[in-house]
């Protein structure tokens, strides 16, 4: 698997880069998401979540923009970009995530 890293320390593959505009950190993106950990053990998914983009953890608001509508993207989250040293549900502190996001819409 070929990845990119940015800056952030965020890891990222564009699967399907999409159509059109980039939503932005002010933007509500609606998506279908699936997060493992890296042993592969599912923790969350949803097949249509809306949510502003700036209230989400930091690995998405860095990750989601580089995508436009319906594309694709596998993130791979430090925990520095996630939750860090909090444990958050089924997720233990440290943890790094793996989220594949399709984009479906966006507003703002």
């Amino acid at each position: 698997m070929t990845v990119t890293k940015d800056a952030s320390g965020l890891y990222y593959q564009i699967k399907t880069p999409g159509n059109g505009a980039s939503p932005t950190v002010n933007s509500t993106v609606r998506v279908a998401y699936a997060g493992t950990l890296l042993d592969g053990t599912p923790f969350d998914s949803s097949q249509n979540f809306q949510y502003p983009l700036a209230s989400l953890i930091k690995g998405w608001q860095i990750g989601i923009p580089l995508v436009k509508t319906d594309g694709r993207i596998l993130l791979i989250i430090p925990s520095a970009l996630g939750y860090g040293a909090n444990a958050a549900g089924k997720i233990p502190a440290n943890s790094v995530l793996l989220f594949t996001i399709d984009l479906f819409s966006f507003q703002g």
